[in-house]
């Protein structure tokens, strides 16, 4: 009876599996949409369109329960206000002076200007942790390998490397506390180090011996994951594409686009958003995976 009951589990939970595997968007769909929020936050820096984009960037990690990626982006707002602070002392560029630091102005205009700036590094940071937690290793070998199998092998070792080094550094470090040894001094924090560099490497040359022995790069590459397209894939395709042609044009014609030097204009930054097509196309193209998601979900 215990066996019967472990197998009818087992099942369930198998179906469970396949049930949430069917309901995942093909990768090809989210390394283009990750591919292009990341553009388009290169090519505007518009604070508005920053602002929806952090909004969405912390709500899409939210709905992936990503609460690790929550927790790091507390720790960016130290360096969002370092680099809002930095860019006025190191430009002074503007007309309008507030006060003198070291007798050398401290304009408005450099202060908003590395406001803005500031908030391109955690729309940037936010959407690298949104795309660390869809695009897995498994996901991207499965895009890359075939077409380039040596660089998607490269770039999926270094992506693994710095979570990997984390995780044995704090397997080691564990290990000698429990010997006896202090982790405080600088001379056991470096043995760690040494220890962790020792089995990166070791670890790399098992590897590349294991590898070569199956034979990897002989035939033509195959993946035990089978993506297949369906009509949502596709649907979803198409409105990002309408979405990024109508947010390409706006950028073309200058909707997105503001000017903080000589003087800055605050209410040509509100006339900037009259064009209400872009603004929209643009906040399509950030919510529409987690309008899928929502009505996807039993």
């Amino acid at each position: 009876m215990e066996d019967l009951f472990n197998s009818k589990k087992t099942k369930n939970s198998i179906k469970k599996k396949d049930l949430v595997f069917k309901k995942c968007t093909h990768p090809l769909v989210d390394f283009l949409w990750f591919l292009g929020i990341i553009c388009f936050c290169v090519a505007i820096r518009h604070p508005f369109y920053l602002g929806l984009s952090l909004f969405a960037g912390i709500l899409f990690n939210i709905f992936q329960k990503n609460w690790h990626g929550l927790k790091l982006i507390i720790f960016c707002v130290p360096i969002f206000i370092f680099l809002s602070a930095l860019n006025p002392l190191v430009s002074h560029w503007g007309e309008t002076v507030l006060f003198l630091i070291f007798g050398k102005p401290f304009t408005k205009e450099a202060f908003f200007y590395g406001l803005n700036m500031g908030l391109v590094f955690l729309v940037m940071f936010e959407w690298f942790l949104c795309f660390g937690c869809v695009m897995t290793v498994d996901k991207f070998t499965y895009l890359f390998a075939p077409v380039f199998p040596s660089v998607s092998l490269m770039m999926v070792m270094i992506l693994r490397l710095v979570p990997f080094c984390i995780r044995r550094g704090r397997e080691i470090s564990d290990g000698r506390c429990a010997i006896g040894l202090k982790k405080s001094t600088f001379k056991q924090k470096f043995s760690v180090l040494n220890a962790v560099m020792s089995s990166i490497l070791e670890d790399g040359v098992m590897t590349a011996l294991s590898m070569e022995k199956r034979g990897y790069g002989t035939a033509r590459r195959t993946s035990f994951l089978n993506y297949r397209w369906r009509i949502s894939d596709f649907f979803e395709l198409f409105f990002l594409s309408f979405c990024a042609f109508f947010v390409v044009c706006g950028i073309k014609n200058g909707n997105c686009a503001v000017n903080f030097y000589p003087v800055i204009n605050f209410s040509k930054i509100f006339a900037t958003l009259q064009s209400a097509e872009t603004f929209f196309a643009f906040a399509g193209f950030l919510f529409l995976p987690m309008i899928i998601k929502i009505f996807s979900e039993d």
